[in-house]
């Protein structure tokens, strides 16, 4: 019989499959450790910086739960139901820095929609020859988006463009908060508002392609914007739909008629209605009723605009001047600086020998430069101001109305309210990309049908950071980290030592 050998051969192929086996194991749990991070549900975040600005503002996460409320129900179903979808065309530094907060930014949303189970926020990148069938596909459903598109927001056939310029203000500050906040609750709204588009009277076409003739680019915004625009003929039916959350009167060549009014008066007044009017000059409306009650004044007159620095190259008439300060419908305009442009425009403006009404307030929003005024004859040759029968400077252009509650006192909620435009050339397809056309336009139809919620956020600071001390300050700090490890590693050294003698 053959002695035992006292060796470790038949144990060192164990050892060499233990330590396979740990190597595997550790291999194994950071991948499922990172893979869980990156599961929104299993992320826990602390904002420990002093001004939360890490955090997303009550608003938002309200906002975010709202949404997360209305989305699909099911296992499953509620994943990516709305796409963020980040363009990466912009190639340049100050872009590739904002491109990087809105991903951080939107890395917050993301994580707030997984509270209560899979994210229903998704955020994809495109652009710069990545992901272009998402590109085509978004191109074809919502319109190939612009060159200074830096995100995309879609929701079913619902979709919003942002701009790098709507990220910041005009001082430079971020607010990309307010912006992606404000477009996720422009594309999850469940129900979508009827715009009613008035007919009969020669108004722009609502899918007229024409350039200057033509609704058709300004409904699909509108659509995409969840409104649901219908044509209305006021003439044959017996009153403004219930249903109508807006009307949109654009450009009407021949008058409307005293039944008409009547009806446009009982839905503003009585049913705390909503109106849009484009009225261009040379035209007869026939709206004066209708105006009168609400205390605005379009007189039949026609902007002479003499600065040449006030007109585009092509002759267009640049409005820049807005007057209403924080007015929802020039705030957006006067924060990026966008002009509203077309070439004949006529006077609106608050109704001085209209009754006084508490109940009743009149804002006078954009006018004209100091140098133009309303020519009450633009045929008459030469083109001079006539003090006695023109409109003198500075000429209103544009007027807003709202009543508190109409005649529902005691109803919550703002009562009725107009908005009347001294020009239609601004909703044509010819001039709706233009300066602030279209912003202007999509914003008066929210404010117009209560979807103008977007929450008023304060721009987030970056947050700067020196560090001040003296190089015994950096021996002290450097010793109080050196400490444990130095200690750990004198009792690995006195342990090892002592078991090699022992």
């Amino acid at each position: 019989m053959a002695p035992p050998r006292d060796d470790f051969g038949s144990v060192r192929p164990i050892r060499r499959l233990n330590r396979l086996t740990q190597a595997l194991l550790a291999v194994a749990l950071a991948v499922v450790v990172n893979y869980l991070a990156a599961l929104p549900e299993f992320r826990l975040r602390q904002d420990i910086s002093a001004d939360r600005r890490h955090t997303l503002a009550p608003e938002s996460v309200e906002t975010v739960r709202a949404a997360g409320r209305r989305s699909p129900v099911g296992a499953g179903r509620n994943r990516g139901w709305v796409k963020a979808v980040v363009l990466t065309n912009e190639t340049g530094e100050a872009a590739q820095l904002l491109r990087g907060r809105v991903l951080k930014l939107l890395d917050a949303y993301v994580v707030e929609a997984g509270r209560g189970g899979p994210a229903w926020l998704s955020v994809e990148l495109a652009g710069g020859g990545r992901n272009a069938p998402l590109l085509s596909e978004l191109a074809g459903r919502h319109g190939a988006p612009d060159a200074g598109v830096a995100l995309i927001l879609t929701c079913g056939a619902r979709a919003k463009y942002l701009a790098y310029r709507e990220f910041v203000t005009k001082d430079g500050a971020f607010r990309g908060e307010e912006a992606v906040t404000s477009a996720l609750i422009e594309v999850t709204e469940e129900k979508a508002a009827v715009c009613y588009v008035t007919k009969g009277h020669g108004e722009l076409g609502l899918d007229d392609a024409s350039p200057v003739r033509g609704l058709s680019l300004l409904s699909r915004q509108l659509r995409n914007r969840n409104f649901d625009v219908r044509q209305l003929d006021l003439a044959t039916t017996g009153e403004v739909p219930r249903d109508a959350a807006l009307v949109l009167i654009a450009g009407p060549v021949t008058p409307f008629s005293g039944q008409e009014n009547d009806r446009l008066r009982k839905y503003l007044y009585e049913r705390n209605g909503r109106v849009l009017a484009l009225l261009d000059p040379g035209r007869n409306h026939g709206l004066e009723p209708t105006l009168a009650e609400w205390g605005v004044f379009s007189p039949d007159a026609e902007l002479q605009e003499p600065d040449p620095a006030r007109r585009t190259t092509d002759g267009d008439v640049v409005l820049a001047r807005f007057e209403a300060k924080e007015h929802p419908l020039t705030k957006v305009l006067k924060e990026q600086n966008l002009p509203l442009v077309a070439a004949r425009l006529r006077p609106a403006r608050f109704d001085e020998g209209s009754a006084p009404d508490s109940t009743l307030g009149v804002w006078q929003l954009v006018f004209g430069s100091d140098a133009a005024w309303g020519e009450a004859e633009p045929a008459r040759q030469p083109v001079r101001f006539d003090a006695d029968r023109d409109q003198a400077a500075p000429v209103c252009l544009i007027a807003a109305a709202e009543r508190a509650t109409g005649i529902r006192q005691g109803v919550g909620g703002a009562g009725g309210r107009l908005v009347v435009v001294g020009t239609s050339e601004i909703a044509a397809n010819q001039r709706l990309d233009r300066g602030g056309n279209r912003a202007f336009l999509t914003q008066a139809a929210a404010w117009l049908s209560d979807r103008d919620r977007a929450v008023s956020l304060p721009p987030r600071g970056e947050g700067d950071f020196q560090l001040v001390a003296t190089a015994a300050d950096f021996w002290a700090l450097a010793l109080r980290f050196a400490l444990v490890p130095l200690a750990v590693l004198a009792v690995g050294l006195a342990v090892s030592v002592w078991r090699r003698r022992s």
